[in-house]
């Protein structure tokens, strides 16, 4: 089991890189995740509480499912952010945002005004709790019967459709194993690992009777940068689940709310975002492999776990 060290680097975003995370995050994930959790939940749908919300992404995503969304974070400044975006989308009442941690989620849930919910959802962020607990807490916040949803992207995969694919791999491989993993802490590892490692809740006596360990689902896309969808019938590979094209310009973009990618820069300051940052450095690898305004179609793969409780 790894040792838990907490995350603090998204906790202390100010709301300049809250506003940041938020805009280079998107619409956050893939319907087809969102499909999955629905397909194994079973009963009410009455709410949703999304633990690590961060900018709120989950819950707006997850308002298609639920009648209400809640989300808690560490962070301040999300919690903010979240609530801005909420009011920007017109979702004010049926939403609600509140600062606790993943150990402390039920208290999302009380000041909400409710019980207990249907559905707890965390999005690339399991890897920074204290698992057993969160296990206790999340426990405490579903309704018996309800779903536990754990998800995360592990690494970034050039699609092997791209001219150069290898060449291109190997460079962001070396940017992860060389230049970063001295800055990924053991959550950082876990989510790499596609969640393989995360500790399970019978893996501890004090939570092995909280969720049915019969029930216990587990869901991988593109592993290993190999796609999971059937080829096309000439052969070609199917797109990734979370593919997107990027421009060397948007790749240095979609990095830069990675939490080694932010320590390395906190450690070398004079250096970041010059030649010397190792994001710089390969997008200039990129560049000589591809050309200056090249297009490159790239995505991470990404692995659910399901729980239900007892």
């Amino acid at each position: 089991m790894s040792e838990h060290i907490p995350e603090t680097t998204f906790k202390n975003f100010s709301k300049e890189q809250a506003a940041q995370y938020a805009a280079g995050r998107g619409t956050s994930y893939p319907e087809p995740l969102y499909q999955a959790i629905m397909e194994y939940h079973e009963g009410k749908r009455d709410a949703v509480l999304d633990v690590g919300t961060g900018p709120g992404l989950v819950v707006l995503n997850m308002l298609k499912y639920c009648e209400r969304g809640i989300g808690c974070d560490a962070s301040t400044n999300m919690i903010e952010q979240a609530k801005k975006d909420a009011a920007k989308h017109g979702i004010t009442d049926r939403t609600s945002f509140s600062m606790a941690t993943a150990e402390n989620c039920f208290e999302a849930v009380s000041e909400a005004g409710l019980s207990n919910v249907d559905i707890i959802t965390v999005g690339t962020a399991a890897h920074w709790f204290d698992m057993p607990r969160f296990y206790v807490a999340a426990a405490e916040s579903l309704r018996p019967g309800g779903t536990l949803a754990m998800w995360c992207p592990s690494s970034f995969y050039v699609h092997p459709s791209v001219p150069h694919a290898a060449e291109l791999q190997a460079a962001l491989s070396h940017l992860e194993d060389v230049y970063l993993k001295p800055y990924m802490q053991p959550g950082s590892l876990l989510a790499r690992s596609g969640y393989d490692d995360l500790p399970l809740p019978w893996s501890t006596e004090e939570t092995s009777s909280l969720f049915d360990e019969k029930t216990f689902k587990r869901e991988n896309w593109d592993r290993n940068g190999v796609p999971s969808a059937t080829p096309s019938a000439d052969g070609t590979p199917a797109p990734f689940l979370l593919a997107q094209e990027f421009s060397t310009k948007t790749v240095s973009m979609a990095f830069a709310s990675s939490s080694p990618v932010v320590r390395w820069r906190e450690a070398h300051p004079d250096q970041a975002f010059t030649e010397e940052d190792p994001v710089m450095r390969t997008v200039q690898v990129m560049k000589d492999i591809l050309g200056e305004d090249a297009k490159v179609v790239a995505g991470s793969s990404l692995s659910l776990l399901l729980l239900r409780k007892n």
